[in-house]
């Protein structure tokens, strides 16, 4: 594995993955997405997002990843 390091907010290593890793498994999780259905995939991508959070272990990285996420991207229009 190609894997390297990085540190995180508590100062430990957290591994990362490698380019084709990434690439992996973000096919794997399009897949699952698409298999499972258009109307699935937002519970599908919230149960993932869950399960992340809790693997990952430390909520002020957590809370750097959605700031991340959401960095760019116009929040939703409400109709009147």
């Amino acid at each position: 594995m190609n894997s390297t390091n990085v540190t995180n907010s508590a100062n430990t290593a957290t591994p990362r993955l490698s380019e084709a890793e990434l690439d992996a498994v973000y096919t794997q999780f399009c897949h699952q997405m698409t298999a499972l259905g258009e109307a699935q995939a937002p519970l599908f991508m919230a149960r993932f997002a869950l399960l992340a959070m809790n693997r990952i272990g430390d909520a002020a990285a957590v809370q750097q990843l959605v700031v991340q996420a959401a960095k760019d991207m116009a929040p939703a229009q409400v109709a009147a």
